[in-house]
């Protein structure tokens, strides 16, 4: 096995790591598990720098394969984003805030909840 070789092969095994992660980081936003989550979030911090120093250690004739993978693993990281946002709109909703347009910045705002208070 040539030093290409086993370049690649750590490669993919660090993206098929990474992958596995974002799969069960679909499962804890469904399940709604905080803790989850957060040991996911460190898990791929470590994944992340561990890739980047294969990518920064890669031989020039296998950047197409590196391209490839990065891609992939680019398109399931911006899914797991997607649904983040989605639950996190959910239990907004859920919990009664409800948008109320934009900012300055065109960032999205919310109204809390209406409260009614009574007096007797």
């Amino acid at each position: 096995m040539t030093a290409s070789d086993r370049w690649l092969d750590n490669l993919r095994e660090l993206g098929e790591e990474l992958r596995d992660t974002f799969a069960q980081e679909r499962r804890a936003i469904g399940a709604l598990d905080h803790a989850r989550l957060t040991y996911l979030a460190v898990h791929k911090q470590h994944l992340s720098e561990r890739l980047a120093e294969a990518r920064d250690a890669a031989p020039v004739s296998d950047l197409p394969a590196m391209r490839a993978l990065f891609a992939a693993l680019r398109i399931e990281a911006q899914a797991n984003a997607m649904l983040a946002s989605t639950a996190t709109e959910a239990v907004r909703a859920m919990l009664g805030y409800e948008p109320g347009g934009y900012d300055r910045r065109a960032r999205p705002t919310t109204v809390p909840a209406m409260t009614i208070r009574a007096t007797y």
